[in-house]
């Protein structure tokens, strides 16, 4: 660590989502020092709710932080490090709309697959560039980290739009999966094994699955664990878990069998469906 103490906007700072982010900057500061941290949406009202209550928090347990929330962009993006992007172009209403109307034409998927998961990637588009832009102008040193949705589609448009942008597109659900995979096979975590991925988010499949250090194939075990289980764990490494994500983790188990009939490709028995988020 060289001593520095880092400034951090998150743009999104009225989503019910962003405590849970700054609880866990808080937790980093031995890792990840901060001297301010800001938050930035165009939605004032909603913003404040989440502000005061972050206020709070951070006079209790990191008083030393400088902390502030403003709908002025100006004021948002200046002196910062780092841009955390975690927005939601249209709120829950427009989420609501990309899975159901969908669903009126027989057509399924989410907020992050199907038509719906088109819809959602392409208002966030212009969003995510405006946040990019005004990063570029008020601090340009600082690198953005992008959770916003959907990912994939929003990294292609900042590759193509902002190909010099210091941006990381990035979706936390592969390091859960392998996380999942680690325990299911008798290991630490997800640094012991090593894997070969692809797909678009959140439609993604895993190629192969290996032991870092003895180089074991770890797909055959994964696969006869999966079939029946999904990737639920259980016992104390899920008991936190909630109940909608124990439905979603013993699903998997159901998407296995659908990659398990028969097809003329050699791949077909050869992956582990990731579709979860």
């Amino acid at each position: 660590m060289n001593g520095k103490k880092y400034s951090v906007v998150i743009a999104g700072g009225g989503s019910t989502f962003t405590p849970g982010f700054v609880l866990d900057l808080i937790k980093s500061q031995d890792k990840f020092p901060m001297r301010q941290l800001k938050f930035y949406d165009n939605d004032a009202e909603r913003q404040k709710k989440i502000g005061e209550a972050v206020k709070i928090i951070m006079k209790e347990r990191a008083p030393q932080i400088k902390f502030s929330y403003t709908t002025d962009p100006k004021e948002a993006f200046t002196d910062v490090d780092f841009v955390m992007g975690s927005i939601r172009v249209g709120k829950y209403h427009m989420r609501s709309l990309d899975e159901k109307i969908p669903l009126k034409y027989g057509v399924n998927g989410q907020e992050t697959t199907g038509p719906g998961g088109m819809a959602y990637g392409l208002r966030s588009i212009p969003a995510i560039i405006q946040i990019i832009d005004w990063m570029q102008e008020y601090s340009p040193n600082a690198w953005m980290i992008n959770y916003s949705n959907t990912i994939a589609i929003v990294a292609e448009a900042c590759r193509r739009l902002r190909p010099n942008a210091k941006i990381i597109n990035i979706c936390d659900m592969p390091i859960d999966d392998m996380d999942r995979m680690a325990a299911i096979c008798g290991l630490d975590s997800w640094h012991d094994i090593d894997f070969n991925y692809y797909g678009l988010n959140h439609f993604g499949w895993w190629k192969e699955v290996r032991n870092k250090k003895t180089g074991e194939d770890l797909m055959p075990k994964l696969k006869e664990y999966v079939k029946d289980h999904g990737y639920w764990v259980g016992g104390d490494y899920d008991k936190d878990t909630e109940p909608s994500w124990e439905a979603t983790f013993k699903k998997v188990a159901d998407d296995y069998k659908m990659d398990q009939k028969p097809c003329q490709t050699t791949t077909c028995n050869t992956t582990t469906s990731h579709n979860t988020k």
